[in-house]
């Protein structure tokens, strides 16, 4: 007996910044997002484009050479920041780093076995699991915490000045968004995929037995907004609305939103649309 994938959708859209930084792949041992975030010293120090896409590229290619080994993601995650860690430092060949010039990630890994999925999540991708028709939200909200203390900041922006950008009110407020990015990788702050072994014994990670079947949606925060930040949908239906009228329906219905609140005077946040990605997944044994 083993699991088969008896349906999946993919969507990967880059939002309102020059380049899409996320990733979303679907393969027969398991499925990843990645959700790349460059350093905020706006320096590309190892790619032409963007460092968090060329990190989460690298990521991309490598949990896709090396989800099949017999080895738990945990472990499988370890053995790649070692790894990336060296060619990175390699490849700067002693350019002097500081802490924000970083490329970083958010992650959700989904791993098949016989009879289980097992999960791996950092930063703030989510998984949302169907089981015994009960949906389940797997996030961490340590990198929400934060946010959410500057969108209260940006609030108070829009009270004084309705007309100032998403741009703008960010680089009004880049200091606390400095002071809170400093806080990456550490006891008083949040943990996310960057160079840091440490932050693989902080994710959230377990495993789910499957009697039947499972489906289950993992997104980057550009889709999972949808339903755990702006309430289009509930995390309790978010899963039959995309069944029945496919992942675009919903990245549709969040752009839309977007658009309509262009200056986040509903919603603050960082951008004005974020890239998007998403993957549904209906597995069953057979």
């Amino acid at each position: 007996m083993k699991i088969d994938i008896k349906d999946y959708k993919l969507l990967c859209h880059k939002g309102s910044g020059e380049y899409n930084e996320d990733i979303v792949r679907v393969c027969k041992y398991g499925a990843w997002i990645l959700d790349g975030s460059t350093g905020l010293n706006k320096k590309n120090l190892i790619s032409k484009e963007s460092d968090a896409k060329w990190y989460v590229s690298w990521w991309d290619k490598y949990l896709y050479e090396n989800i099949n080994k017999d080895k738990s993601l945990k472990t499988i995650v370890c053995e790649g920041i070692e790894n990336i860690k060296q060619e990175y430092l390699s490849t700067l060949a002693g350019i002097r780093l500081e802490k924000l010039d970083m490329p970083s990630a958010s992650v959700a890994i989904v791993k098949f076995y016989k009879d289980k999925v097992e999960y791996f999540l950092l930063g703030d991708c989510t998984i949302v699991i169907n089981d015994t028709n009960e949906n389940i939200i797997l996030k961490d909200d340590g990198v929400c915490k934060f946010d959410n203390m500057i969108f209260e900041k940006m609030k108070k922006l829009n009270n004084n000045n309705k007309s100032l950008s998403v741009k703008d009110k960010k680089d009004i407020l880049l200091p606390y968004i400095i002071e809170n990015r400093l806080k990456k990788n550490s006891e008083e702050g949040y943990w996310i995929l960057e160079f840091d072994e440490l932050a693989v014994e902080k994710s959230m990670h377990d495993y789910i037995s499957i009697n039947d079947e499972l489906k289950l949606i993992i997104s980057s925060d550009g889709f999972s907004c949808a339903y755990d930040r702006y309430n289009i949908f509930s995390v309790e239906n978010i899963i039959q609305i995309v069944e029945e009228n496919g992942i675009e329906y919903v990245n549709d219905k969040v752009r839309k939103l977007e658009h309509e609140d262009k200056n986040g005077l509903i919603f603050p946040r960082f951008k004005e649309s974020d890239d998007s990605s998403c993957a549904y997944l209906h597995i069953t044994k057979k």
